[in-house]
């Protein structure tokens, strides 16, 4: 074999279109098929025959790097409501050369409890049953088109991305004034949904504001995917940090 693994790094999970964060430790639920005996009297040789019935599909089961995000923290409870969501593993980008891969499935959330590591880090340790089939995707969402999305602050202020915003740039910084309480992102698409922090977004409208972390150096992570169907979703990541200098 001449292929190089891939990393597993930048794998993410997304629930009804709400990009809750990069996942590790995935086990990929198994799949069992249940056999029927499917014998008759006149079995050749007396050989039992069978055939696979029932297909059992086990849970999805992952971890996740606690944040303290709204989004995070409504994991903690949504078992309670034994909701069916549409859940979808994300891969990469450029996991594949030629392919983007996306997993889809409904599922209940089954396992959700916080957990602390040995080392003090928290992180949600959690399980989704499987409700069907999974679906796999091989092909992306078409994704953001020009001008793919400007940022505003509660002043009004523009907000520059570092790198410059790009339909192939999946990770951004943005620095905000000291004094920037929150922000709203203009996203542009000409196909599919486009969701801001898991709420749907038109294609060249604002989105509803976003609070932002107060504090000088203080991080909110916020995320922009574009979802088609039958289709790898395209997620893009914009880190907002606090800076030192105020509003003009």
């Amino acid at each position: 074999m001449t292929e190089q693994a891939k990393c597993a790094i930048g794998v993410n999970i997304m629930k009804n279109g709400l990009a809750l964060g990069e996942i590790y430790d995935l086990s990929f639920p198994d799949v069992t098929g249940n056999t029927i005996d499917t014998s008759s009297q006149n079995n050749p040789g007396g050989v039992m025959t069978k055939c696979v019935a029932w297909i059992e599909t086990g849970n999805l089961a992952f971890s996740i790097r606690y944040t303290g995000s709204t989004a995070q923290n409504s994991l903690l409870t949504n078992i309670f409501d034994r909701d069916f969501d549409t859940w979808t593993i994300v891969m990469p980008a450029d996991f594949h050369t030629t392919n983007v891969i996306g997993y889809s499935f409904s599922g209940q959330i089954a396992k959700s409890p916080v957990l602390v590591e040995t080392d003090g880090t928290a992180h949600i340790d959690m399980e989704v049953t499987v409700n069907g089939k999974v679906t796999p995707t091989t092909t992306g969402a078409t994704g953001l088109t020009t001008p793919f999305f400007t940022i505003a602050d509660d002043g009004a202020n523009a907000l520059t991305p570092s790198p410059a915003a790009s339909a192939t740039v999946y990770a951004y910084t943005v620095e905000t004034y000291s004094d920037s309480v929150s922000v709203t992102i203009t996203p542009t698409a000409t196909a599919g949904t486009i969701y801001v922090n898991g709420t749907s977004v038109a294609t060249g409208a604002a989105s509803t504001a976003i609070t932002l972390n107060t504090g000088v150096g203080a991080v909110t992570m916020v995320s922009v995917a574009i979802t088609e169907l039958n289709k790898t979703p395209k997620i893009h990541w914009l880190r907002f940090k606090i800076g030192t200098t105020a509003q003009p």
